[in-house]
């Protein structure tokens, strides 16, 4: 399937978006509801990264750009993705 119509797919369940708030389970929940969203209209993983970017807004939306350009290659994995996302936007005190 196209890319353009996953995202329409997923669009239309108003996935959470997330601004980089120091709030892990404002970024927990985020994370959880996108990914039951790809799991329900099966995004392929390697459609993953891109499609749950898209609702990376305010200060994680820039970030996102930064890990994006560090994981280049094989190893960019949705799962690594989601390790760099949680290591910058925990607060020390939890990591």
């Amino acid at each position: 399937m196209k890319e353009d119509k996953l995202i329409d797919r997923v669009a239309r369940r108003n996935p959470k978006t997330y601004d980089g708030s120091y709030d892990p389970m404002q970024l927990e929940e985020s994370i959880i509801g996108v990914e039951k969203i790809f799991v329900l209209i099966e995004v392929p993983e390697e459609k993953s990264v891109n499609i749950g970017t898209f609702y990376l807004i305010g200060e994680a939306g820039i970030s996102r750009n930064t890990i994006k350009d560090m994981l280049v290659g094989p190893k960019f994995t949705y799962e690594k993705f989601l390790e760099e996302l949680r290591a910058k936007f925990y607060p020390v005190t939890i990591q």
